[in-house]
């Protein structure tokens, strides 16, 4: 067999796998096939039985040096294109504002969207660009990009093109979200009713139309969408052809997470205060849980129940929800590190949280997420001979080379 990458002298090889998710005893091996998939892991020794001649068939050979190796990483959850940040309402959070008074002073998601009307497909794109960039340096092979800053027809099919253009230049895998239920712009602030119509009636066909996106979310809270308001888009758009995901129960809960269950959603992100029935729900629907620890500890909220939810059979992922209003971080690997220390996750659960899971969160557990033959040769060398090592030493780098489908990935301004 002809292949594109063989990787050699591994140490430790965290497959993600939902048993036995770690491949252990040193000089392993993964083997990807020349269409990107992996083809072999485990035991080097194993591998040469089958393949004796691999050295003369093989694109490229690189030596682990006996270092571990991870599924590419997934970002379940991020708002990563918008125009300009909002280091001042930071300012402000640290002096004791609330996310809601902030947002009634002018704040929050609509001061975004003021930046972002302004600013022109290019600036946004270059912008984010440089977000993506950082982001991808972590390791991440996969990542979910949600709209929601412009709040109108325009403004939203500018960021979701923003979003396609970003696909064009990079080679990660990229999930393109509409949000335009982030908030009610100003123009609507009492006619609820009219921007729901303009989000069924005019958003989700020309998105449909110009294949923009690939779920719609909404953001289900009091000051937001309500229960009902939200259950009348996420119809809309399951009608539409559009996968669902949804923020719920993030300051209250409204049935949001009984309703993403109920409809079949792909994933229900926040939940930090998910209800019994919520979680009852979710286990039962296979819905995954978007659990989103670094905004729990940039803006002093409440860790969602994640070992809760884990012990009664909910799937959970975790994310960064990379945004400029409550979590500018992109850090992935610190949403496992917090899992395993905040939210009481094993390592296997935490790491899951940012591969497997995480797949299944994005539609994409067919393929990506795992270290398993016929998957995505998405793979990251991690610089320590532990599978552990880079979420016990948290906030920092641990990336020495990344691979997706098998080619190394070799960017302008990254180190791998």
């Amino acid at each position: 067999m002809k292949y594109s990458l063989i990787i050699e002298n591994i140490s430790q090889i965290f497959t993600a796998a939902e048993k036995d998710p770690l491949i252990s005893g040193g000089d392993l091996l993964i083997a990807v096939d020349g269409n990107g998939l992996i083809d072999f892991a485990g035991s080097k020794s194993d591998f040469i039985k089958l393949s004796p001649e691999f050295r003369n068939g093989s694109d490229l050979i690189y030596d682990a040096e006996g270092r571990a190796v991870y599924p590419g990483l997934i970002d379940s959850h991020t708002h990563l294109v918008f125009a300009s940040t909002r280091e001042d309402e930071f300012a402000l959070k640290a002096s004791g504002a609330t996310y809601e008074e902030i947002a009634a002073a002018g704040g929050g998601i609509l001061n975004s969207t003021k930046k972002t009307k302004t600013a022109t497909l290019e600036m946004i794109v270059e912008q984010s660009a440089k977000r993506l960039e950082q982001i991808i340096s972590y390791g991440v092979t996969t990542i979910e990009i949600k709209s929601g800053y412009a709040l109108d027809v325009e403004g939203e099919l500018k960021l979701l093109r923003a979003v396609k253009e970003l696909k064009k230049r990079y080679p990660v895998e990229i999930v393109p979200t509409f949000l335009g239920a982030h908030a009610y712009p100003e123009k609507f602030r009492n006619d609820h009713d009219g921007y729901i119509d303009l989000i069924i009636n005019e958003m989700l066909p020309e998105i449909k139309k110009e294949n923009l996106a690939e779920f719609v979310d909404v953001f289900c809270e009091k000051g937001y969408f309500s229960l009902k308001e939200t259950e009348k888009i996420l119809v809309a758009a399951k009608e539409a052809g559009f996968g669902l995901k949804l923020h719920a129960d993030e300051f209250n809960s409204l049935g949001g997470t009984e309703l993403a269950a109920d409809l079949g959603a792909a994933s229900v992100d926040h939940l930090e205060e998910i209800t019994e029935e919520g979680i009852r729900k979710l286990a039962l629907s296979g819905t995954v849980a978007g659990v989103l620890p670094v905004t729990s500890v940039f803006s002093r909220l409440p860790f969602a129940p994640a070992s809760k939810m884990i012990e009664n059979g909910v799937k959970v992922a975790l994310a960064t929800d990379m945004n400029p209003g409550s979590c500018m971080c992109g850090f992935l690997p610190l949403a496992a590190s917090l899992g395993a220390t905040q939210l009481k996750l094993s390592i296997e659960n935490s790491l899951k949280g940012i591969t497997s899971s995480a797949a299944c969160s994005v539609g994409r557990s067919d393929r990506k997420g795992r270290v398993a033959k016929g998957m995505d040769g998405d793979l990251v060398i991690m610089d320590s001979s532990s599978w552990i090592y880079p979420v016990y030493h948290f906030a920092h780098n641990h990336v020495h080379r990344t691979f997706i489908k098998g080619r190394p990935l070799t960017l302008k301004g990254l180190s791998s």
